[in-house]
């Protein structure tokens, strides 16, 4: 059976960026989603105009709900990649994520910024609220996982059934670990690069990391 995949792209104002990820992401996928999440830009006009297919969010409702609406998307593709649309990612660096699932030897492939250790670009930070983030999942979910943060990853068909994405926000990164952990799949790292001269985000990152935190450590109890 030929490996189809699809590429799924949550955006919320990323006019800017997004065009270029989607051609090059198109370069390895066989269709591109983008979910809109009440966009008050040109993201929907960049999309449609690079060639990405859309949905769209009347107004503004979190990244795990913008993924939730880009599953329930998915065709006849047996291979799905999650890639931030602000441009921060490599969509060159695809092929290592899809890799290990095309050889069955896991069901889910996370981009790491730190799996061959501490990235120097990494505002410092930055890096200490995403080692507290790390911890806490892995700890909560018995993981042993390098980057819980990432938004750029791969999942297998079978994967996506067990993910509940209750949380409508970034919290999901950490929520679908937790998920995976429990239902037994089996989770592999790829180490990735990331750029932050690009980080368009309006969040202050001491209080976001704080709303992540608790929002990991509400969803352990709920379970």
């Amino acid at each position: 059976m030929t490996d189809k995949s699809v590429a799924i792209i949550p955006a919320y104002n990323e006019e800017v960026a997004l065009g270029s990820i989607i051609l090059r992401t198109l370069q390895y996928v066989d269709r591109v989603v983008v979910i809109d999440d009440g966009s008050e830009d040109k993201t929907v006009e960049v999309a449609k105009l690079a060639g990405a297919e859309i949905i769209v969010h009347e107004k503004n409702f979190g990244k795990g709900k913008a993924l939730k609406s880009g599953f329930a998307a998915i065709n006849d593709e047996n291979i799905i990649i999650t890639i931030d649309g602000d441009g921060q990612n490599n969509p060159d660096e695809i092929p290592l994520l899809i890799r290990p699932i095309a050889n069955d030897e896991c069901d889910i492939v996370n981009g790491s910024r730190y799996l061959e250790g501490y990235d120097s670009d990494t505002p410092k930070y930055r890096r200490v609220g995403q080692l507290v983030l790390d911890k806490a999942t892995n700890v909560l979910n018995n993981m042993d996982i390098t980057d819980s943060q990432s938004g750029f990853r791969a999942f297998s068909k079978n994967s996506i059934k067990y993910f509940k994405l209750e949380d409508s926000g970034f919290a999901i990164e950490s929520e679908m670990l937790a998920d995976a952990s429990k239902a037994g799949l089996k989770i592999a790292e790829v180490p990735i690069t990331v750029r932050y001269d690009v980080d368009g985000s309006t969040k202050n990152p001491v209080s976001h990391g704080v709303k992540v935190l608790f929002k990991i450590i509400i969803n352990y109890f709920k379970r």
